[in-house]
């Protein structure tokens, strides 16, 4: 195989990938999720409930520039990502 055909089945490869990627980009976004688990999705958020289990004290979120946000956890979890 030539050199300009490697070039031009490399830029053909590239240009399949952008397409497949702006295709991706224009679909339809899901408005919310609803995800049910365990302590690996959920964060923590509880400081509107009546509970002994709170985080919104230190040492609890000396990592966030606010302060403490109520959160069990020490930055992003798999949730947050998604």
């Amino acid at each position: 195989m030539g050199l300009a055909a490697r070039r031009r089945c490399t830029m053909e490869v590239v240009a399949l990938v952008l397409l497949r990627l702006a295709l991706m980009a224009a679909a339809q976004q899901v408005p919310c999720y609803f995800i049910f688990g365990d302590s690996l999705v959920d964060n923590g958020n509880n400081n509107n409930l009546a509970s002994l289990a709170r985080a919104d004290y230190r040492p609890y979120g000396i990592d966030f520039p606010q302060g403490p946000t109520g959160r069990f956890c020490n930055g992003l979890t798999t949730v947050d990502v998604i």
